[in-house]
């Protein structure tokens, strides 16, 4: 079996963990990515992985069109075979001639014509076979006659050991030169320089040649359970799939192989299938969507948070800088983001979903739509100082058309308040003093001295720091000076009058409402 395809970019400097047992297999496979061909196929996984029961043989069975039927067929011819096994004396013989019996026995009852692609099922319809299948039937029929076993793997072969601790019978159920997969120079050679680069393999071993480090790296030497040989059919199955260009296909096996096999082996497939499918330029976005979540779990095995994100913005630029369709790209996001196991780049990608969607309303000149977003956009990255210049920008423009000025105060309280971050920043600063100037003013003009009072002292707090509000308007100080000066003038207090009006002109001398005000005082 040849892999051709060539590894996407992003897989170029990418790999997997050390070589052995996946510890990840909660994280890179989720049941809810699973999309089964059946119900059968989705019951058996169910009562396997959650329930753990072991019937192999519909296992082995999970990836027919059909079955149901084909199970019942199986289980009679095996019955049949068993009791053809028992009353031939097989089971008495020593056994080296107990297994050879067994052997001819299952092999002239089921087996045909050794085909290297082919499915378990293909057995009882055809009779076709391949290493992995056959292994398979004559493990599930050694379980049922109590038979010790074990599964070895290697480069191109699947066979069986019968009694592997005391005679290691050999039960060879195919000719092994062909084997299970082969791979061409390219494939192998990408495997094994990214191992060299991870300093996997270093040393004198990295002398040696591509064939045996990709034999000693890609299959381990360990034993196999039949467990683990589901996840081999189905990671056939899916390389099958992938030469009949049927990618989508290959990859949902593939993450079903993983489940029954996480090995670095089908880690590694998984992630190069996921990868292969982003390089499709007509993939739903949605979809897109989903497989840049998923691909973000192989962080350990060398994907960044750099190419998540890259993947992301690419979504971005088409669905929502390019066709505005922010529902599709709100679908996007919550589909990326709910694949992903990792809270760091999950709030890389929540920070790009808030940023440009803050961005695109900006733009379009909807300053009430980008608040929310720029705000939770700084809820993430607070000292993100672009992110704070543009939020300013986007917080002044948003009160233009406000005519309550205590509504404008609040929110800039509340912002204050949620982010520290913007008391570095003037424009910022201005736009608080101006609004308390503007509610000082205002509140002195209603008769309302208390919060008068309350304002003109946030203001002159603010002055008297240093804090540089030096853009706020001469005019509205002076205006809200005079207006406290009218209050107490009115009130028959032209001490405090005068006071207020001598503070205010401490604060913008040249202003002519203030000076014109005191004149008149003190010619009073």
């Amino acid at each position: 079996m040849k892999y051709s395809q060539n590894i996407p970019l992003l897989l170029l400097f990418v790999f997997l963990a050390l070589p052995g047992w996946s510890n990840t297999a909660d994280s890179l496979v989720r049941w809810n990515d699973i999309n089964f061909s059946s119900p059968f196929e989705r019951s058996t996984f169910s009562a396997s992985l959650k329930g753990n029961e072991k019937d192999y043989l519909k296992l082995f069975l999970a990836n027919s069109s059909t079955p149901d039927a084909e199970a019942k067929l199986f289980e009679q011819k095996i019955n049949e075979a068993i009791r053809e096994i028992e009353s031939s004396g097989a089971l008495k013989k020593k056994n080296d001639k107990k297994v050879k019996q067994i052997y001819n026995i299952i092999h002239d009852r089921f087996l045909i014509k050794y085909q290297l692609e082919n499915r378990f099922y293909e057995i009882i319809k055809t009779g076709n076979y391949n290493c992995v299948t056959a292994t398979a039937l004559y493990a599930i029929i050694f379980e049922k006659l109590s038979i010790p076993y074990a599964i070895k793997e290697e480069p191109t072969h699947v066979y069986l050991v019968a009694y592997p601790n005391t005679e290691n019978i050999l039960v060879e159920t195919t000719a092994p030169f062909t084997g299970l997969l082969s791979f061409d120079a390219s494939f192998k050679a990408n495997y094994v320089n990214t191992l060299r680069n991870q300093k996997i393999i270093g040393g004198s071993e990295s002398l040696g040649s591509v064939d045996e480090l990709f034999n000693k790296y890609y299959f381990g030497n360990e034993n196999i359970s039949l467990y683990q040989l589901v996840g081999i059919h189905y990671m056939n199955d899916g390389l099958f799939k992938r030469d009949h260009d049927d990618l989508a296909g290959a990859y949902e096996q593939l993450k079903k192989a993983y489940l029954y096999y996480p090995c670095t082996r089908s880690e590694y497939l998984l992630m190069i299938f996921t990868a292969a499918q982003l390089e499709n330029s007509d993939l739903d976005p949605v979809k897109r969507a989903s497989l840049v979540g998923q691909i973000s779990r192989f962080e350990a095995s060398g994907i960044t948070p750099e190419m998540v994100k890259g993947e992301f913005y690419q979504i971005t630029q088409t669905v929502l800088s390019k066709n505005n369709d922010k529902e599709l790209y709100r679908k996007c996001y919550e589909e990326t983001l709910k694949n992903i196991t990792d809270p760091e780049i999950a709030n890389e990608i929540s920070y790009i979903y808030y940023f440009e969607n803050g961005r695109v309303f900006y733009n379009q000149g909807n300053y009430i739509g980008a608040k929310p977003f720029f705000s939770k956009a700084l809820s993430l990255q607070p000292n993100n100082v672009d992110l704070g210049g543009i939020f300013v920008s986007c917080l002044a423009q948003s009160f233009r058309n406000e005519r309550n000025n205590s509504v404008i105060v609040d929110s800039l309280e509340f912002y204050k308040r949620k982010f520290k971050s913007l008391e570095q920043n003037n424009n910022f600063n201005s736009l608080m003093a101006l609004a308390y100037v503007i509610e000082f003013g205002n509140n002195y003009q209603k008769g309302n001295a208390t919060l008068g009072e309350k304002y003109r002292l946030s203001f002159e707090a603010m002055h008297d720091s240093g804090t540089d509000i030096s853009t706020i308007s001469p005019n509205e100080v002076g205006s809200a000076y005079s207006n406290a000066s009218v209050y107490y003038f009115k009130k028959g207090q032209r001490d405090k009058a005068k006071q207020l009006l001598d503070k205010g002109l401490k604060i913008v001398p040249d202003n002519y409402q203030l000076r014109t005000r005191k004149q008149m005082i003190n010619g009073g």
